[in-house]
């Protein structure tokens, strides 16, 4: 059970990465596959952080302060 629980999480991570980094060009280009033109259905951030962006800075920047 604990197993299912952790692929879950997994799963909810790369899935908040990968939408959060790409999200708006996907919708976009979905959307404009199916009406056959160019649309613009989302506007997205110049930048986003998903939450493994921000445990990979939080994890940098607790590694320097144990340097100094």
């Amino acid at each position: 059970m604990v197993r299912y629980l952790l692929y879950i999480g997994v799963v909810f991570l790369i899935v908040d990465h990968v939408y959060t980094h790409w999200g708006p060009e996907i919708i976009n280009w979905l959307a404009s596959k199916f009406m056959g033109r160019q649309v613009v259905v989302v506007e997205g951030a110049p930048y986003r952080e998903s939450l493994i962006d921000k445990v990979i800075k939080t994890v940098k920047e607790k590694a320097e302060d144990i340097r100094r």
